[in-house]
C-alpha cells in the first residue's frame, strides 16, 4: 500500500503539474488574443513629434486594411486616486473614438481600465499638474493585451507636461482576417524599421505563447506516457516479488488445496484479484490525498489561485490520471504471472 500509493503520487505531481501549466499557458493566451500584436516604440523628447498634440506619422497604416488598430502613449509620468498611487496612463488620439465611445462616459472623456476599483464608478484622478474625472470600466476585448493592472487613458494633449518628456508609442493592431499570419505581420513590422534604419520596436504577439504551448504539449504527451509506463513497471515489479515470496511461503497450502481438487485458475484469480484490489486501493488513496491539499501543495509551487479551484476543472478527472489507474492495473495483472507460472508446478513435487 505505502509503496504503490508513493508511486501514483509522485506521477500524479508531475502529470497535474503538466495539466496546470498548460492551462496557464492557454489563458494567458486567451487573455492576449490569439490574433493580437501589441508594438512598442520609444520616443524621446528630443524627437519633434514628441511635442504635444504634434500628430506621429502612422508607419503602420498599411496594416489598417488588414483588421482593426489603435495608437496609444504610454506617458512616464504616473497618474494617483486618493487611494492608490503610480498608475500607468496613456493617451489616445482621435483615431481611437470609435473603439472607444461604447465605453466612455457622458461626463467625462478619461478612462480606467481596473479590475479592483467599482466598475461604473467616477473617481477623481490627478497627473502631473491637472486634476479631472474618470470612469471606471473592466479591460476586455481589444484593451485586454495591454492592460495587466490598472491603467489611466486620457486624450492626447490633455496633460502636456507629461507628453513633453516623452513617451512609448504603441500600436494594437487585431487581426480580422487570415490571410496572412501573425508571424508575417511581426516579420514585416520589424524589416519595416530594419529598412528605415531605426531602432526596432519591441513586438509582442501569441506567437511565442503558441510555439511555447506546442512545445508543452509534446512534452507533456512524452512524460505522461513515460510516467504511466515506469509506473506500471514499478508496479509489476514491487507487487510481484512480493507475490512470489508469499506463493512461496504458501506453496505447500496451495498445493494441498490443489490435490483437493481446486482449481488452478481460482487460485491464480484469487491472488490477481488482491493485487488488483490493493494497487487500485493504494492509487486512490493517493489521488484523494493530492485532492484534498490540492491548493496548498500547488500553491506552494508558484501556481495562480485561479488555476486550483478543482470546482471549475478537475485535473484528477482527466486521461492522464486515467491512464495513470490504467497502468497500475496492469502492474497488477504482470505481477501476477509470477504466481500463474509457479502454479504450473506438479502438485506431487511439492508435497513429496
Amino acid at each position: 500500500m505505502f509503496v504503490g500509493s508513493l508511486l501514483v503520487t509522485v506521477a500524479t505531481v508531475i502529470l497535474v503539474a503538466f495539466n496546470l501549466l498548460e492551462r496557464n499557458l492557454r489563458t494567458r493566451l486567451e487573455q492576449f488574443g490569439v490574433n493580437t500584436i501589441v508594438s512598442r516604440e520609444v520616443v524621446t523628447s528630443t524627437d519633434p513629434s514628441a511635442l504635444p498634440n504634434q500628430i506621429r506619422p502612422d508607419r503602420l497604416a498599411p496594416l489598417d486594411q488588414y483588421g482593426e488598430k489603435i495608437r496609444l502613449r504610454q506617458l512616464y509620468s504616473r497618474a494617483r486616486v486618493p487611494w492608490q498611487r503610480e498608475i500607468t496612463t496613456m493617451a489616445y488620439t482621435d483615431e481611437a473614438l470609435p473603439l472607444l465611445s461604447g465605453l466612455m462616459h457622458t461626463n467625462t472623456s478619461l478612462i480606467i481600465f481596473s479590475e479592483s476599483m467599482p466598475e461604473n464608478a467616477l473617481v477623481e484622478v490627478h497627473l502631473d499638474r491637472q486634476d479631472g474625472v474618470a470612469v471606471v470600466r473592466r479591460p476586455h476585448g481589444f484593451f485586454r493585451p495591454v492592460v495587466n493592472q490598472t491603467v489611466l487613458l486620457v486624450p492626447q494633449g490633455w496633460s502636456p507636461d507629461a507628453e513633453r518628456i516623452g513617451y512609448v508609442e504603441m500600436v494594437v493592431f487585431r487581426r480580422t482576417t487570415e490571410q496572412l499570419s501573425i508571424s508575417h505581420f511581426v516579420s514585416a513590422i520589424q524589416n519595416l524599421f530594419s529598412m528605415e534604419e531605426k531602432n526596432p520596436p519591441q513586438v509582442q504577439s501569441a506567437v511565442g505563447m503558441i510555439k511555447e504551448l506546442e512545445s508543452l504539449q509534446s512534452r507533456q504527451a512524452q512524460w505522461r506516457s513515460a510516467m504511466a509506463g515506469l509506473l506500471g513497471l514499478a508496479v509489476a515489479l514491487v507487487f510481484g516479488a512480493i507475490a512470489v515470496l508469499e506463493f512461496r511461503q504458501n506453496a505447500y497450502v496451495s498445493a494441498l488445496l490443489r490435490s483437493f481438487g481446486a482449481p488452478g485458475k481460482s487460485l491464480y484469480i484469487r491472488q490477481w484479484l488482491e493485487n488488483a484490489v490493493l494497487a487500485n486501493l493504494a492509487a486512490v488513496s493517493a489521488l484523494l490525498l493530492l485532492a484534498c491539499f490540492h491548493k496548498e501543495l500547488f500553491g506552494a509551487l508558484g501556481f495562480p489561485g485561479d488555476l486550483l479551484n478543482l470546482n471549475n476543472i478537475n485535473p484528477y478527472f482527466s486521461w492522464e490520471i486515467a491512464l495513470v489507474l490504467l497502468w497500475v492495473n496492469v502492474g497488477a495483472f504482470l505481477s501476477s504471472l509470477s504466481v500463474a507460472i509457479g502454479l504450473k508446478k506438479p502438485v506431487g513435487e511439492i508435497l513429496s
